[in-house]
């Protein structure tokens, strides 16, 4: 659903990039296996996940220290400025930093509270250290002065970009403007943690009875003990949630929990998030924008908020007849259940969803989860990423901070490609969503690797399909970052590209849980019996039922952010935009006592740019037509894939690796013509 990632060492600060403590580069007389053929790895990289927290602080300190003082040589230094004398310290000063980058994944998923509260204060004090750097008049103008004759284009790109960054930041405006550019962005990293942490620690709860369960799967229920009372609680965490609203019979249950879910983060995050908006519009104005998203757009493949604000239109015009038909049908099922119901409630939608699947496409989602328990959806994808690309995917036996997550190793001809931990279960003031985190990307000139970590929500036992999906999405970034450590400078390497881009790998990924091949290789029953196929054409038949409903509702959330950045905050009643913004794009109505805003955590992480999600979306379908055409288990086209798309990482524009893989200009109407005939 979402992605924690990175357009270049520095500038990454304030969209989350984050690495792992210990994981300074290791020679490779360093990294430790017990058998380089063997089927674990021991490798010595991970981070120290007992540490005290003073003594996290304390190496916050040392780390943010030596790295000013890495700073001012370089500003300091008078030789003639060349790429090397100027990005070579530059990248090592990135490099001693990545001992720190690992805060933003521990304070979202660690498990002790005093500590995440000190990776909070230390990703404040890194932003406020990126701030600093961004604003270095002495860095900027040795990097202007860099000849760039003999520069690679990719070079010349890496060095244009840093410029423009640096301008972004406002390097070239008065000591005064500079000094409240600063100020700002703390304020604004401040901000943010106290609204994703108000997110993170609210899990809300209610109260029914195994009565009132009728309808969900046997195994939910049976999980569920009640009270001495007879009473059961229902959390509002991803397990609990989504089974109730797909099956339970019972309407009152489910708009309980709905409401539940949806005033997350309330009362507090309001203010937050006006605080948020009003320091982003300040910075963006101080900066000669006219407003914050006209900031986070700058430099992007969409460009500005025109723009989006055009794609977004087309979109909406593309699904419009599409959503009106599908939500006749929703309606026309709601009144038999209920002749007085005049319009569909949003905590009906799913179960009435899956009552027309049962009856028109006959298709029972309980038949369907009984083929997806966890273990073996993460060892199917694990496979499938083994055939597209020709790796395989080891343990990687080292130390964690709870005992649900595990570790990996990718490997490619016997060596060590990328590591990634995988935390996919909840508990208690865990991130609540499902998330990518690039924790570390690989460089081609020396030995460090990527390295990702994976958050989810997911049960320990049956998925539902929806869920699969999102699984294969978020290992999508995971691989993106696994395969894109291909370029010798940090602002080139991994996921350094237009952050618009990012979703499309991942979003693209997600057409093979749909794929028979790839479905019946893993997919199987108690009793070991592949998932039939009469059952997945079912599937796919039923696959674009509601899918225009659930594309304007993505187009309701892109236009809530977009309008939050893009209007003076003087001027915006958060609720009441929330109520504009869903009665004119969303297919449900408002539900009285809900505050959506105060838990949809893409408003600080994606700030104005939610829309990336539709945008990158029109790409992977662009992308996927190649497969399409050509098979899905192509080696050919996943070989070029991988190369041209996830291995250009930053060193080319989005648009010149997507024709290149194409080739043919990128365009959006492969995406509206799909959302037009649904």
């Amino acid at each position: 659903m979402t992605i924690k990632s990175h357009t270049s060492v520095l500038a990454s600060i304030l969209v989350t990039a984050i690495l792992l403590i210990g994981c300074s580069q290791k020679n490779k007389e360093e990294i430790s296996f017990t058998d380089i053929d063997s089927s674990i790895s021991t490798a010595l990289d991970g981070w120290n996940y007992k540490i005290e927290p003073s003594d996290l602080a304390q190496i916050c300190d040392d780390v943010l220290n030596s790295s000013k003082n890495m700073l001012k040589k370089i500003e300091d230094d008078i030789s003639n400025p060349t790429l090397s004398s100027v990005f070579i310290p530059y990248d090592e000063m990135g490099k001693n930093l990545q001992k720190i980058q690992h805060v933003w994944y521990m304070k979202s998923v660690h498990p002790d509270a005093e500590l995440r509260n000190v990776a909070t204060e230390c990703a404040q004090e890194y932003s406020s250290f990126a701030t600093e750097v961004n604003l270095s008049r002495k860095l900027y103008d040795r990097i202007a002065l860099i000849d760039q004759a003999n520069l690679t284009d990719s070079e010349k790109l890496m060095l244009d970009r840093r410029l423009k960054d640096f301008k972004k930041s406002g390097v070239d405006k008065s000591v005064e403007i500079r000094e409240r550019v600063k100020t700002l962005n703390l304020e604004i990293t401040e901000i943010g943690n106290s609204f994703d942490q108000a997110i993170r620690e609210d899990t809300r709860f209610v109260e029914t009875t195994i009565e009132k369960l009728a309808g969900l799967p046997g195994d939910y229920i049976a999980a569920k003990k009640a009270d001495e009372n007879g009473i059961i609680r229902i959390s509002t965490d991803y397990p609990d949630y989504f089974p109730v609203m797909q099956y339970a019979h019972d309407d009152n249950l489910r708009k309980k929990l709905y409401i539940a879910s949806k005033s997350i983060g309330s009362p507090s995050n309001s203010q937050n998030l006006l605080n948020l908006i009003k320091k982003r519009h300040e910075l963006a104005n101080l900066l000669g924008y006219e407003n914050y998203a006209a900031l986070a757009m700058d430099g992007l493949m969409i460009k500005s908020p025109d723009r989006a604000n055009v794609f977004l239109n087309d979109l909406g015009q593309a699904v419009k007849k599409a959503a009106k038909k599908d939500l006749s049908i929703l309606l026309k099922k709601q009144k038999e259940i209920d002749p007085n119901s005049e319009e569909v409630q949003a905590w009906q939608s799913s179960y009435l969803s899956n009552l027309i699947r049962e009856e028109s496409y006959s298709l029972d989602a309980k038949e369907v989860r009984t083929y997806f328990h966890f273990d073996k959806v993460q060892n199917g994808i694990f496979q499938l990423t083994e055939n597209l690309f020709d790796v395989k995917i080891v343990p990687w036996k080292t130390e964690t901070w709870h005992e649900d997550v595990t570790a990996w190793e990718v490997r490619e001809n016997g060596l060590a490609l990328g590591r990634f931990y995988l935390d996919m279960h909840p508990r208690p003031d865990k991130y609540k969503h499902a998330a990518h985190w690039t924790l570390r990307s690989g460089l081609s000139n020396s030995e460090q690797i990527p390295l990702s970590g994976l958050a989810t929500n997911f049960p320990k036992d049956y998925m539902e399909h929806n869920q699969v999906e999102t699984y294969l999405h978020e290992f999508g970034h995971l691989l993106h970052n696994m395969f894109s450590g291909t370029q010798p400078w940090l602002d080139l390497t991994g996921m350094s590209m237009e952050r618009d881009f990012v979703e499309a790998p991942s979003q693209m990924l997600e057409e093979w849980i749909w794929d028979q091949q790839t479905l019946q290789n893993f997919a199987t029953n108690d009793d070991g019996e592949a998932i039939p196929q009469t059952l997945i054409d079912k599937m796919n038949s039923a696959r674009n039922f509601t899918k225009a409903m659930g594309t304007a509702q993505q187009l309701f959330y892109s236009n809530i952010s977009l309008f939050y950045y893009s209007t003076n905050p003087d001027e915006i009643d958060l609720l009441t935009v929330l109520r504009d913004l869903q009665e004119k794009y969303s297919p449900y109505p408002y539900v009285d006592g809900t505050y959506f805003y105060n838990n949809f955590g893409h408003l600080n992480g994606y700030s104005s740019n939610y829309y990336i999600y539709q945008w990158s979306l029109a790409i992977a379908t662009d992308l996927f037509s190649r497969f399409k055409d050509e098979g899905l288990n192509n080696a050919e086209v996943s070989k070029e894939y991988r190369t041209k798309i996830l291995g250009s990482a930053g060193s080319k524009p989005a648009d010149e690796f997507i024709e290149d893989f194409l080739g043919r200009p990128f365009s959006t109407d492969a995406y509206i013509e799909l959302l037009t005939n649904l």
